[in-house]
């Protein structure tokens, strides 16, 4: 029952969120060279793509009916499987957010010094992230909020575990010794078969404030899992 109650809460929450961040249908919407932009309380912002393509650098600056517009947030929820989605994602100086990002085939994200959150990081990474063929995550080494070391993504201070790569290489991960906590989804769609884990730990952040004792064996279907498929040793 305790498991449900959670469940239920978690997707709850993740909705709830979702919807608050950005319309399902926009003010007004714009595509320009392959790129589509929606426009809602004031702002534009990256919402698509018009096609498959291999590599796409995203513009900071675009000119939209004739108006020079500047373009800071991310929000992409095209929840299909067959989405239009670049192979290689850079997301240039200027982007501050990532809120949304469903690119079911996107293989390599490129980020920028000047992104400083995934969406409150943690809150909602679930709902943030879903790249079930990415590859790699590249981080300037100059951003002040963010880092990624083997093309897995981190907060700077290497506390948050945000996001690692669904199809990185590899059966084996061993989680560092000073992540705090691991965000919901981050390891989504993954095939790794055994995971170590820092075993002096009691617990992680996120799974101790839903009073789980120990998020490895009640929660690993919150990190992104399947149940069974992946070990789970202590070291």
């Amino acid at each position: 029952m305790k498991k449900l109650f959670l469940s239920i809460l978690f997707l709850f929450s993740i909705a709830f969120i979702a919807e608050a961040c950005r319309p399902e249908n926009p003010e007004k919407t714009a595509n320009v060279d392959g790129v589509c932009y929606g426009y809602d309380g004031g702002e534009w912002y990256v919402r698509g793509f018009e096609q498959d393509q291999d590599s796409v650098v995203l513009k900071h600056k675009v000119v939209i009916n004739g108006e020079k517009v500047t373009v800071e947030e991310i929000y992409i929820q095209d929840y299909r499987d067959d989405a239009a989605s670049p192979r290689i994602l850079v997301i240039p100086k200027g982007f501050k957010a990532v809120a949304q990002l469903y690119l079911p085939k996107l293989e390599k994200l490129y980020i920028s010094k000047t992104v400083d959150r995934t969406h409150d990081i943690c809150t909602i990474m679930y709902a943030c992230f879903y790249t079930p063929n990415l590859k790699s995550i590249i981080v300037d080494k100059r951003n002040k909020d963010l880092k990624s070391e083997d093309g897995i993504l981190f907060t700077k201070d290497g506390a948050y575990l945000l996001k690692y790569p669904a199809k990185k290489a590899g059966k084996e991960y061993s989680i560092p010794n000073n992540v705090k906590s691991i965000c919901y989804g981050a390891f989504g769609h993954c095939e790794l078969e055994t995971v170590y884990y820092p075993k002096q730990k009691k617990g992680i952040e996120n799974y101790e404030q839903f009073g789980l004792s120990d998020p490895y064996e009640e929660a690993v279907d919150n990190l992104g899992f399947e149940l069974g498929k992946t070990k789970f040793i202590g070291r």
